[in-house]
């Protein structure tokens, strides 16, 4: 099973997303898509706390990985979950890319996957004000 990381936010749902999708385009990579559980929720009468995972990547980074092993892409790309627990605290939350790349044929401290984990890592902290 995957290392769970959970970064306390200083902000919102929505703040905290905007905040990563403005650091990871900022480094150059791509936020290929968000979605809004909530909302989704919403469009069938249904309630949801604030919850939107963001995925997102750099190409040049996962073609190495998927070089070498190819069924992280299952994995790929990156995802990080933004929601609000019951006290109304926002959380981050990831799988370390290091406990999940060896089930896919890469060491964990694979180039690429200790690129993925510093990208983690600092946009998380970008999103969150830790």
């Amino acid at each position: 099973m995957a290392e769970r990381i959970n970064v306390a936010s200083n902000a919102n749902v929505a703040t905290s997303v905007e905040r990563f999708t403005a650091a990871v385009e900022n480094a150059g990579a791509r936020v290929f898509t968000t979605v809004d559980f909530a909302q989704g929720s919403a469009s069938v009468g249904e309630t949801l706390r604030p919850t939107t995972l963001v995925l997102f990547g750099s190409p040049k980074i996962g073609a190495k990985a998927l070089q070498q092993g190819q069924t992280m892409a299952l994995e790929l790309p990156l995802r990080i979950l933004f929601f609000e627990d019951a006290n109304g605290q926002t959380w981050a939350t990831y799988d370390d890319p290091r406990a999940i790349a060896p089930s896919h044929g890469l060491a964990a401290d694979h180039p690429a996957v200790l690129a993925m984990k510093a990208a983690l890592e600092k946009f998380s902290e970008a999103a969150t004000g830790e």
